[in-house]
């Protein structure tokens, strides 16, 4: 067969896939992206959604590196909202509900349209490796494709199998083959695989719900989109949304600046349960028929039934998943009970008393490669110049995958150059917490990030990924010089305002005090700094811009971070110190050659751990499961003596 040759190759273009392909082809890797299927690229066979907590942070990290997550969601969402704005800052995050046929065909537009990349439909059989250095692809039919690096992002196709009730048979998705000879070609070359497994909810007609039953959940009334990029006045990608809205969906919801469709509340009820508990056998995750371990934090609704009995009710949302479509998405019904259980569950709630099911959910169980063999850079330690991204590193959801999948890119371009990789800290972004969470933890069921996993959450809030992460995407060549001019601007901008803040005093002047009596506030008794009175609870930046305007008209965002930086400056402080005091660890290398059998005094849980996981530096070992304060003490023991 014809030889090709690459720079890099992408197996697999989901969301992973797509940012990998992206990544190298705009670092100048000559790049190659393969797929099963060219009409299902970016696919969102779970819910078309993105964002929400630490997602949200995860698509402006990717949008502040220059990946395409971010732009391709505002091209496309029906729906976007700020999640927790009733919390602090730390906790806010970006949710978009989006048109999953629309998100496809931008994203394909998007890698068509990008220099050094081609695209091309095929079913990757095995990996061409020599001297455990890997060297190009062969597909189903027998072609090869050489290049210097690959990168996996394989999803739920790894010996993919779908069940619904009492069958089962083999897929990636419904529809589409599994890639069953990667997964035995990648065991071939010694690496340990595992099972995980995942399911999807009911599609129900939207022409057969009673909108009139359902509370209704509406978008921003103001603009609001993940990418530092967009604009208010950037439309959607469909010509005229309201010639497919008006014979399907009763509402919709038209802001100034951009037309919603709603999201709708329902609940389960006794009767829900009911029928769940008894075809509770006819289940094959409540039987366990499956073996590949499922999402806790996604559980299907059998297993919220067995799990809560308690629970008299569980929330559903319905969820469009376009304009162009009378398909919803029955959010938080996730399930691989037979469709006939499905649609009896469902005509319990009143909204769905007359529901038509479009598509039925099932679980689809698959293969993943344990984590502990790849390292941060996501390059595997087994065989150079190959990558892992995305569920085959045992991950879960849309926004995880393609943050892999964006490193997984740069680092393959890297390598490909001879450069160093890319390797993001955890007080230096989300991505960083989530790939040092997979390389030093045991993923034992799919990995979600929550904030909750990130110990400097407040440093990494989805407002400054871009004062945070644009330098390194404008050093690396992803971000424009005319962007990182503008996040310049705004860095300084804040700057300077918080400096002219300290500096500026104001007296209880009856002028003073008229502006405080029309806020609704106690007139001032003695002098104050505007930046003191900035940090007071009740006060916000209008109050200070009425009695003490700023010279230069601030950016919104820029304004924003003033009274970020301002009100919660104590504790981005402390935040700061703990990053330096852990700065040390975090720096300090490990020889990758190291023999950890010959280290006097470590234990043999942490010598087992230590040896497998093979840490880049201390900070890494320290997070180790199993490793111990007094493990590291003597790890830097040893390191010290092996560098005097």
């Amino acid at each position: 067969m014809l030889e090709k040759q690459y720079d890099v190759i992408v197996v697999g273009a989901g969301h992973a896939g797509c940012e990998a392909a992206l990544a190298a082809a705009r670092l100048g890797a000559c790049t190659l992206l393969l797929t099963m299927n060219l009409d299902l690229i970016a696919q969102m066979p779970c819910n078309p959604s993105i964002g929400g907590p630490a997602k949200g942070h995860l698509v402006r990290e990717i949008d502040a590196l220059g990946g395409e997550m971010g732009r391709n969601t505002d091209r496309t969402f029906i729906q976007i909202r700020m999640l927790n704005l009733s919390k602090g800052p730390a906790v806010r995050a970006p949710r978009a509900q989006t048109d999953k046929r629309l998100y496809s065909l931008a994203m394909k537009h998007a890698l068509e349209r990008t220099a050094n990349l081609d695209v091309a439909q095929a079913l990757t059989e095995r990996l061409l490796v020599r001297d455990d250095c890997v060297e190009g692809v062969v597909t189903k039919v027998g072609q090869v494709y050489r290049c210097q690096a690959v990168v996996l992002t394989t999803g739920t196709f790894l010996n993919g199998r779908i069940l619904t009730g009492e069958y089962s048979y083999p897929a990636g998705r419904a529809g589409e083959f599994p890639a069953v000879g990667l997964s035995s070609c990648l065991r071939e070359l010694g690496f340990t695989l595992g099972r995980l497994q995942t399911n999807t909810p009911p599609r129900v007609d939207a022409r057969t719900i009673d909108f009139s039953q359902t509370v209704s959940q509406f978008g921003s009334e103001t603009p609001l989109y993940f990418s530092f990029e967009s604009r208010a006045e950037a439309d959607p990608l469909i010509l005229d949304p309201k010639l497919w809205l008006n014979s399907i969906y009763p509402i919709a919801q038209q802001t100034e600046w951009r037309l919603q469709l709603p999201c709708y509340l329902v609940h389960t009820n006794t009767e829900t349960h009911r029928i769940v508990r008894e075809n509770l056998h006819r289940s094959p995750i409540a039987a366990g028929f499956i073996a590949g371990v499922g999402p806790r934090y996604c559980p299907s609704i059998e297993e919220k039934i067995v799990h809560f009995p308690h629970k008299s009710s569980h929330q559903l949302f319905l969820e469009p998943e376009g304009f162009a479509t009378g398909e919803v998405y029955v959010q938080g019904c996730f399930t691989s009970l037979p469709e006939d259980v499905q649609l009896a569950l469902l005509r319990t709630i009143p909204a769905l008393a007359n529901a038509r099911i479009m598509r039925a959910g099932y679980a689809v169980e698959y293969d993943f490669v344990p984590p502990t063999q790849i390292s941060a850079s996501l390059e595997t330690k087994r065989i150079s110049g190959l990558f892992h991204a995305g569920q085959i590193n045992g991950t879960s959801g849309y926004e995880e995958a393609a943050a892999q999948g964006l490193l997984a890119g740069i680092n393959a371009a890297r390598k490909v150059q001879g450069k160093e990789p890319i390797i993001l800290r955890r007080d230096q972004a989300y991505i960083g917490v989530l790939i040092d969470d997979i390389v030093t933890k045991e993923v034992t069921e799919p990995y979600r990030l929550f904030t909750s996993r990130a110990e400097h959450r407040l440093l990494l809030r989805h407002d400054n990924a871009d004062l945070r992460l644009s330098p390194l995407g404008h050093e690396l060549g992803l971000i424009s010089a005319e962007r990182h001019r503008q996040v310049e601007q705004k860095r300084q901008q804040v700057t300077d305002e918080l400096r002219r803040l300290a500096n500026t005093w104001l007296s209880p002047s009856a002028q003073v005090n008229d502006v405080m009596h029309n806020f609704g506030l106690e007139p001032l008794t003695k002098d104050v700094g505007a930046l003191q009175l900035l940090r007071r609870p009740e006060v916000d930046y209008d109050l200070i811009a009425a009695l003490s305007p700023s010279p230069a008209g601030l950016l919104p965002e820029a304004i924003e971070q003033v009274i970020i930086e301002a009100k919660y400056a104590g504790y981005i402080e402390k935040q700061q110190l703990e990053v330096e005091r852990m700065r040390r660890l975090e720096e300090w290398r490990i020889p990758p050659e190291l023999d950890y059998a010959q280290i006097t005094g470590l234990r043999n849980e942490a010598l087992e751990k230590l040896t497998r996981f093979r840490p880049a530096t201390v900070g890494q070992a320290a997070r180790i499961q199993g490793v111990n304060p007094a493990d590291i003490s003597i790890l830097l023991i040893h390191l010290r003596r092996s560098a005097s």
